[in-house]
């Protein structure tokens, strides 16, 4: 396999040079790694899609000097055949390409289309989008320009190519690359915030309606919106809990880190991000969610980004009436 990887590597690279299409060695070789990474913890062929990256790379934009009345199956094909490719890997590598099957609908595909996104959480994937290397960051910039995201647009991007991921796989190994990216994206608002003129009105908004954050004390209360009628029953135990901030000091997300059954069972199912669900939010009313099978209750209290957490022992008490969260009070441990 070996060999045939090396060819297909050489051919990706001479193929594409000779179309005049952009490429990035570096990034080739380490999507056609992180693939075969990701297909192996997902139960599939590594090297198959190490195969499957280096096809997509070089047919996933028809090149300039590509023949329209060839089909593209047909070409792609010829590609494999010469590159000593085994016949019996075709039909699954030809998926990749084929434009009645999406990508990320076949599983060499999505395996792909998330090592692309892996790499651009990496290190080298952060300076090739700062630098302006290989592709242009945006599609319809300045012939022969790479025009350079700014900072913000980039963790934005990266945020949502995160929620976009196709593979269980992916999602770890995202989990510590975006820790890194976390990291900077909180450092650039903070030195930012420096260079502020004194008199520029603050940028972070009011409070959530309903939502009080008391930090001197530790006292949290949250009352839902529609908070119903009738009996409340109250929840109470010590766990653990998250309250995750933008960068003035605005109360965004609370996790309630192992909410009991009885809590869980009663919201609405959600995918729970490590560290960017309450961006998804939207408006100024709170919302509660569970992760069902992962036990985890959390609350979005306003729209925004992450900029540092608080993470603590608190007694919490939730009120619920009916089919409903109405009431969170909590209190912090130890606050400081």
């Amino acid at each position: 396999m070996t060999s045939i990887l090396q060819r297909l590597h050489d051919h990706t690279l001479a193929d594409l040079g000779a179309l005049a299409a952009p490429y990035d060695t570096g990034h080739l070789s380490r999507t056609a790694a992180l693939a075969g990474r990701i297909a192996e913890e997902s139960g599939l062929a590594a090297g198959t899609a190490r195969c499957a990256a280096y096809l997509y790379h070089r047919f996933r934009l028809p090149g300039p000097g590509d023949d329209p009345a060839a089909p593209a199956r047909a070409t792609a094909l010829d590609f494999l055949t010469r590159s000593g490719v085994p016949g019996e890997l075709h039909r699954d590598l030809l998926t990749v390409v084929d434009p009645g099957s999406p990508a990320a609908e076949v599983p060499y595909g999505a395996t792909v289309l998330d090592a692309e996104r892996i790499d651009a959480m990496g290190a080298a994937g952060l300076q090739r989008a700062l630098t302006g290397e290989g592709v242009p960051w945006h599609p319809d910039g300045p012939a022969g320009r790479h025009p350079r995201p700014a900072p913000p647009e980039l963790y934005e991007a990266l945020v949502r190519a995160e929620r976009e991921l196709l593979t269980e796989p992916a999602r770890r190994l995202a989990a510590d690359r975006m820790d890194l990216v976390h990291r900077l994206a909180a450092d650039y608002r903070t030195e930012a915030e420096l260079g502020r003129h004194p008199g520029e009105p603050d940028r972070a908004g009011t409070a959530a309606p309903g939502v009080h954050w008391d930090p001197e004390s530790g006292f949290l209360q949250a009352v839902a919106d529609d908070p119903g009628t009738g009996p409340l029953v109250r929840i109470g135990y010590r766990g653990t809990v998250w309250l995750t901030f933008d960068d003035g000091d605005r109360l965004l997300g609370i996790d309630l880190r192992d909410a009991p059954p009885a809590l869980v069972a009663l919201l609405p199912p959600a995918q729970q991000h490590r560290y960017f669900w309450h961006s998804t939010a939207r408006g100024e009313g709170i919302a509660w969610w569970a992760d069902h099978g992962a036990g985890h209750a959390w609350i979005t209290t306003s729209p925004g980004l992450a900029h540092h957490r608080v993470v603590a022992v608190a007694d919490i008490e939730v009120g619920t009436r009916a089919d409903r969260p109405a009431t969170l009070r909590l209190h912090v441990q130890n606050n400081h």
